[in-house]
């Protein structure tokens, strides 16, 4: 169950009911299904789920959502107008101390502070151009933000997952390789140095394993506290969606890009911003501001389409390599067992097969993620800059 640490309000629900406490979530009860919101709920993260987690669950989406209502329904003129009520409060405020008062220093460098306060908030209103509108555009920005970060969180769980078995598998050669070590030496056939060397192998191959864990772990740890479950929380972290490289000789980039222009939050915001410009230089200012944004939109666009297009075509290789080494392992599994290869070089041709296997996986997750940016770059959050 996913939970907020809100103690006084934990007890108050202990004692008027008896049933499960539920997280505070942003929508009404009625926003979802009964079903869907017992999905939301539950001690599994389903990569589907991820934008809606974000949504109800996640602390600063949650915070903005309060900040929101200060600023909903107002004009950049209403904005305005508060930076000049606060000028003017501060300008009632001010009193200037006599020549022969006793703290004449601090009260006059107090007034004069004042007096640049009320400068700056006045100059502040005069060049006000944001409004409501603004506010809920980078609001929802930075949700979205939130959203694409945690989806290449959880591709990066798994991509932390798929090397542990070849990390794994290299603390077993090293561990195998220090054994016939000490047989050898014991034998007078190796020094104290090689097994010294086969030790440290074993150590670091542990090293390596055991960081590997551990960042891992982290990784699932940052996933889950950005959905609102606590830290250390028992979940059970989903499957991922199943990768289909096609998708990517349906896209049409031209179409794309003016797609992504149109969406993209912070040309959304620098037009609504020359909307409300009321000076001819903040006319001139956002004007060229919102052509560059444009301009880069597409170059990034094109560049998430290039680097689409790489992850494909290194997954499909790595792919390629790992039908192949798993044919030369079923090779010589069969020689194995007609005893025309070692036990030793069956188990070479194993790790290498294993070693392909993790290289496909993490090539997969890499046009995963590439998939992921180009999508995204498209719904609205291709960099400006």
């Amino acid at each position: 169950m996913k939970r907020w640490k809100i103690a006084g309000l934990f007890a108050m629900a202990l004692m008027v009911s008896a049933a499960p406490f539920q997280a505070f979530a942003t929508s009404p009860e009625f926003a979802y299904t009964a079903e869907k919101w017992a999905s939301l709920r539950d001690n599994k993260l389903e990569y589907g789920e991820i934008a809606d987690l974000i949504h109800e669950y996640n602390t600063t989406v949650r915070q903005n959502e309060l900040d929101y209502q200060e600023y909903k329904g107002k004009t950049s003129t209403d904005i305005a107008e508060e930076y000049y009520d606060s000028a003017n409060e501060v300008s009632e405020r001010i009193s200037y101390p006599d020549d022969d008062s006793a703290n004449y220093a601090n009260q006059i460098a107090s007034a004069l502070n004042s007096e640049i306060s009320v400068t700056n908030l006045t100059e502040q209103g005069d060049s006000n151009v944001d409004d409501g509108e603004i506010k809920r555009l980078g609001y929802e920005q930075q949700e979205k933000n939130l959203v694409q970060q945690a989806q290449k969180l959880m591709i990066s769980y798994y991509s932390g997952k798929a090397s542990l078995a070849t990390l794994e598998d290299a603390v077993t050669q090293a561990e195998t390789a220090y054994t016939q070590a000490q047989t050898r030496k014991a034998a007078g056939m190796a020094l104290q140095s090689d097994l010294d060397t086969a030790a440290e192998a074993v150590t670091n191959a542990k090293a390596s394993l055991q960081s590997a864990k551990s960042s891992l772990e982290q990784t699932k740890q940052q996933l889950i506290i950005m959905m609102g479950w606590n830290y250390n929380d028992s979940v059970e972290i989903g499957s991922l969606p199943d990768v289909d490289t096609s998708v990517v000789s349906k896209i049409n980039v031209t179409s794309d890009i003016q797609t992504a222009i149109a969406n993209n939050y912070s040309v959304k915001i620098t037009e609504r911003r020359l909307a409300n410009s009321q000076s001819e230089n903040n006319r001139a200012t956002y004007t060229n501001t919102r052509a560059n944004q444009k301009e880069t939109v597409s170059t990034n666009v094109k560049n998430a389409y290039n680097s689409l297009v790489l992850a494909k075509d290194s997954y499909d290789q790595a792919k390629t390599s790992y039908d192949l080494a798993e044919k030369e392992r079923a090779a010589a599994e069969l020689r194995l067992s007609a005893g025309t290869i070692t036990k030793k070089t069956y188990e070479k041709q194993e790790s290498a097969c294993l070693s392909a296997k993790t290289s496909m996986e993490t090539a997969k997750l890499s046009f995963l993620t590439a998939q992921v940016t180009y999508d995204w770059a498209v719904a609205g959050l291709a960099s400006v800059s």
